[in-house]
This record gives structure tokens, C-alpha cells and sequence, in this order.
């Protein structure tokens, strides 16, 4: 395998919502792969809620069993998941628990910090090193995406909340992300399966980038991109393929981190395009780690061939290939 390809696997972020590593995975981290999300399904995603059978089966040693297995496979590695405040916590009871969201927001700052050290800290210990969490979004109006999923309807309050969440978990020693930038104030569907757009100018969307500048200077380690097709880009795009939203987030912000692609096979990403042209696109507008969903599993290799003919036909430099990598082992090492 060329050094190229196993590159190109570096890039790679396949959802798993098993708490395995099926025989793709496995060959995918011998081919250079680094990084897996330990995902929910969709009903768990939607209500918050774990699976009582899920609960009963993923111990604590489980989890220990299969990021250490992963790890000896891979080397230094990012695996992640959820731990939201109002949404989905993906290891529930494992570690220590979350404050609801009356909690949080009725918290003093420090005394919110230390309890998302002390869920962290838990999470370390499971061998989990990046969390896709704390949400960023702040809800104006018209969201079936994130309505009731984020952490307030309050800019100056989120933005607290989210820095220090990201405080919280670097005092554990554990990554965390901002998402989904550059914020879903309003959004017509659900970007999964819909053709979602957020409907407002740049100027409209500025004041809730504030809790994305919280987190970056608390000194956040990724920001995952929104799916949804945003309207203040010309032409209009999905947030994870956007080279002018990765630019803002890059110059404006001053974000120098991780930059995480929401699940590219998302129809509001993948429109009618293959997703191995997605994939390339993403790289090429700066994004470093790409989400595939668990369907896209079979076609790693595949998504990696694609990214080794891009290079090779000078469609993706080599440069920015080598960039997103490094940014890559920055976290997970």
C-alpha cells in the first residue's frame, strides 16, 4: 500500500453504533485508519435515551476491551463520541453524571466545570479521547434539527456554558469539539435526510458564531462543520464542503485545531453527488477528518482510492493531504 492511501485512510471517520470492531474496521485501522466514532442509533439520537439492553451489555469493561484493542491495532488513535447535555450522552451511566440543563444554566461557572471534568475523567478512563460535545448551536427560531438539543436560547449564556465545558474537559485531559459550526440559528429540515438549509445572510449569522469564539479560546480542540446547506455562501452549501465557512472559521476565528465534517453521506452534503467526490471536496475546502455513517463502512477503501487519485491527478495537493493528518495525530496523541 502506498504511503498515499494510508494517508488518505488517516482522514477517515467511520461511525460505528456497536461497541465492537467488525472485521472492516479492523482492516481499516491496519490501513492506516485512525480514528472511529462510537455512535447511537437513530431512535437512541433522536430521544436522548440509551438502549436499556445497550446499558445492560456495554460495561465499562467492554469499552476498556475495545479502544485498547484499537489502539494496538492503530497506534495513537481518535476515539470519540457523544456527551451532550441535552441530547445524546453515549456512555450514560458509566461515568459521572451530566446536570441537566436547569442545572447547568443555574450553576455557578466553576462549579459546572467540575462536574464536566468528573464525567471526562470517566470517559478517559474508558479510553475514549475526544468528545463531540459541547453543541454550540443556539436556536433562533424554525429548527427541527436541534430544537431541545442544545445548551439555550441565550448567546452570552451558551457561550459561557460551552467554554467551560471545553475547560472542563481539558482539566481531564480529553478532547473536545464544538458543533455544528457555524451555528443553526433557523434550518428548514432535517439534514439527514432532507435537503436542510439555513436561510440567512452572513451578517445574520454573526452574532452566533459567539459561542464558537467562547469555545475556541477556552481552547477547544475540534469544531465538527454543520451539514446543513447555508445561503450566506455563494453558491449555497452544505457546511462540511464549504471552503468559505472552514476560511471564516480559520481566519476569522483563528481556529487552528481539528476541523471534523459532519456525516457526509447526509443528504443535505451528499445531494446527488457520489460521496467519493464528497469526500474529496471536503478536503480540498480544508475539512481534516471526514464522518462517514455506518452504510458507508463496506466503501473505506474505496473513499481512500479516491483521495489517493485525487492527489495523484493534482486535484488534491499532497500538501493539504499531509496538513489534515498531522492535525489529526495532534489529537490523538
Amino acid at each position: 500500500m502506498t504511503s498515499v492511501r494510508r494517508l488518505a485512510y488517516s482522514t477517515l471517520f467511520p461511525v460505528t453504533t456497536e461497541l465492537e470492531l467488525s472485521a472492516e474496521l479492523v482492516a481499516f485501522l491496519e490501513n492506516g485508519g485512525r480514528a472511529i466514532l462510537f455512535g447511537e442509533d437513530g431512535t437512541e439520537y433522536a430521544t436522548g435515551i440509551i438502549r436499556p439492553d445497550r446499558i445492560r451489555r456495554e460495561t465499562a469493561d467492554a469499552w476498556r476491551a475495545v479502544t485498547d484493542r484499537a489502539r494496538q491495532i492503530a497506534g495513537p488513535a481518535v476515539l470519540a463520541l457523544d456527551a451532550d447535555i441535552s441530547a445524546v450522552h453515549r456512555l450514560h451511566r458509566l461515568t459521572a453524571a451530566l446536570p441537566t440543563l436547569s442545572e447547568s444554566q443555574a450553576m455557578a461557572e466553576d462549579a459546572f466545570t467540575d462536574r464536566i471534568e468528573a464525567m471526562a475523567r470517566d470517559a478517559r478512563q474508558l479510553g475514549i479521547n475526544l468528545l463531540l460535545s459541547p453543541t454550540a448551536d443556539v436556536v433562533a427560531k424554525d429548527n427541527p434539527w436541534l430544537a431541545g438539543r442544545t445548551l439555550g436560547d441565550d448567546i452570552a449564556d451558551v457561550s459561557r456554558l460551552v467554554a467551560a465545558y471545553v475547560r472542563g474537559l481539558k482539566r481531564a485531559g480529553i478532547g473536545s469539539t464544538l458543533k455544528h459550526f457555524p451555528g443553526n440559528p433557523v434550518i428548514t429540515g432535517l439534514p439527514a435526510s432532507q435537503d436542510a438549509r439555513v436561510p440567512l445572510k452572513m451578517q445574520e449569522l454573526q452574532p452566533y458564531l459567539a459561542p464558537f469564539t467562547a469555545g475556541i479560546d477556552a481552547g477547544a480542540d475540534a469544531v465538527f462543520m454543520s451539514p446543513a446547506i447555508f445561503d450566506a455562501v455563494t453558491p449555497p452549501q452544505s457546511g462540511s464542503i464549504s471552503p468559505d465557512l472552514i476560511r471564516l472559521l480559520r481566519q476569522e476565528l483563528e481556529f487552528s485545531g481539528l476541523v471534523i465534517t459532519c456525516d457526509l453521506d447526509h443528504r443535505s452534503t451528499l445531494g446527488s453527488r457520489s460521496l467519493v467526490d464528497i469526500a474529496v471536496e471536503a478536503l480540498v475546502a480544508g475539512a481534516d477528518l471526514l464522518l462517514v455513517s455506518p452504510a458507508a463502512v463496506p466503501h473505506l477503501d474505496r473513499l481512500a482510492r479516491a483521495i489517493e487519485r485525487a492527489v495523484e491527478d493534482g486535484r488534491l495537493p499532497l500538501a493539504r493531504l499531509q496538513a489534515a493528518s498531522a492535525a489529526i495525530d495532534r489529537v490523538s496523541s
